[in-house]
């Protein structure tokens, strides 16, 4: 059996709804901040009583010449020391572009990239060492340090005492070199140049060669490349390899598709790549970075 509420209770309750509909009023009218730029999104329908009403700072905005600079300067603010200029590549293209170009290019061309693989400056010396054996003592110009090798021709448990001695060797140059370690140059930590570290690298290994009895044969070396692996729509492969070159050249490419040959589509990847490479060199980077020394562990 239903009770019929009493009188009072129901003017307690209306008093109460009318006191938090008043609040809420008032509330809502206040200061809230209003977002720091307008949404380009719309958003309509979807249930939503009110569109206009969301203060939605999760999607895209645009924002003015005042607020742009805003965000500049607290940018500027938040670094520690003089900031850089930017500009677009002086040539036209960078090879530090090539990971981006081929994401943009792959697409264009229906290929998926598969792989790529930065391969670093590599210095090589073929040599002949005190005991009459062919070996190959190189060093890996990587971005952020460098790693020697010894390889010999015909491997074996009789050349490995020689190997390690000779590696010791090598070691003990490089750690010896600023260039390759500690206290770095800029052009360093971008890529080993083969008229710079290159010709220093090669100095090194003949050096050790030379100290340790043997006799250098003969010497190269190859710059930093990427090599990227594709697949195209009929699961068939593609490659695209790309070597950096001394400016103004500043890097060259080799296109391959197909299981046999198919130098139409080889052509339209490098085509598109080299497309896509300009587009990118268009847009503004820094164009300096400082040292960066490093300890000796």
């Amino acid at each position: 059996m239903l009770r019929r509420t009493p009188r009072h209770l129901l003017l307690r309750s209306a008093a109460g709804i009318l006191a938090i509909a008043i609040a809420s009023a008032i509330g809502g009218c206040g200061a809230d901040p209003q977002p720091a730029a307008a949404s380009n999104e719309d958003f309509t329908g979807s249930g939503l009583e009110s569109a206009s009403s969301i203060d939605d700072r999760w999607a895209s905005v645009v924002l003015d010449g005042a607020q742009r600079q805003e965000v500049r300067d607290a940018l500027r603010g938040a670094v520690s020391g003089k900031t850089v200029p930017l500009r677009a590549a002086p040539f036209g293209i960078r090879f530090e572009d090539v990971p981006r170009a081929i994401l943009i290019a792959a697409p264009a061309v229906e290929m998926a990239v598969m792989k790529q693989t930065l391969i670093p400056a590599v210095a090589s010396v073929t040599f002949r060492d005190a005991f009459g054996q062919e070996a190959v003592a190189s060093i890996d110009l990587g971005r952020m340090t460098a790693l020697s090798k010894v390889r010999y021709l015909v491997p074996g448990d009789d050349v490995a005492g020689s190997a390690s001695r000779m590696l010791d060797a090598i070691n003990g140059l490089l750690w010896s070199h600023d260039t390759f370690f500690a206290g770095s140059t800029t052009h360093r930590r971008t890529s080993a140049r083969a008229e710079v570290e290159g010709v220093q690298a090669l100095g090194i290994l003949k050096t050790a060669v030379e100290d340790a009895g043997g006799t250098p044969l003969s010497s190269a070396f190859e710059p930093e490349k990427y090599e990227i692996d594709l697949l195209m729509l009929d699961d068939q492969s593609a490659r695209l390899e790309v070597r950096r070159e001394p400016d103004p050249r500043v890097l060259s490419w080799t296109a391959e598709a197909g299981t046999f040959p198919l130098p139409e589509k080889a052509s339209s990847l490098g085509s598109a790549f080299e497309k896509a490479l300009r587009e990118w060199g268009r847009t503004p980077t820094p164009t300096e970075t400082g040292d960066v020394a490093t300890e000796k562990n």
